[in-house]
């Protein structure tokens, strides 16, 4: 079964929003939201789940602060660092080391798991991506099977879409 998709270019967020509801109650599939700008409505509508993003800067902090401490115990005990009356493993001047790496390994985890997650970097944008939704306006991708155009079409003219077009890929 080939699924078209239908995109549907709207003026105003809470048109959008209607939108998403009412595909929400047709059961027909969004594809894909475009907006200009942050809208938290638009993922309640979506049911969207929270982010595993923080998980990523968790287990990336975690490992730079084993890998710090890791690094810093090596290096003490290696080349025989002992300075005057310090102990052998002095704990507080690690915690400066654990702590860098922390931040480092934080940022580098979240770095590679947002690229990954969004798919970056596009070369290339999507066909039906009109530039109008990096403006003013916000766009709906609606999914659906052959034979339910008119009802995809239908549900977001009704929402007060001002286009509404079938588009290929």
């Amino acid at each position: 079964m080939q699924q078209h998709k239908v995109m549907g270019i709207f003026s105003y967020p809470n048109n959008l929003l209607a939108a998403l509801r009412a595909a929400g109650k047709a059961r027909v599939t969004v594809a894909s939201v475009f907006s200009p700008i942050p809208h938290h409505e638009i993922d309640i509508a979506l049911g969207s789940k929270k982010s595993p993003m923080r998980y990523a800067t968790l287990f990336g902090g975690l490992a730079g602060i084993l890998s710090g401490l890791g690094l810093a115990v090596y290096a003490h005990l290696r080349w025989n660092l002992m300075t005057s009356g310090k102990p052998v493993l002095a704990w507080l001047p690690f915690c400066v080391v654990a702590f860098e790496f922390c931040i480092l390994f934080g940022f580098l985890s979240t770095l590679v798991t947002m690229l990954v997650a969004n798919r970056m970097p596009r070369f290339r944008l999507p066909s039906y991506y009109d530039p109008r939704f990096s403006k003013d306006r916000f766009g709906l991708l609606l999914s659906c099977a052959e034979g339910q155009q008119e009802q995809a079409a239908k549900i977001l003219n009704d929402a007060g879409a001002e286009e509404v077009h079938e588009v290929s890929g």
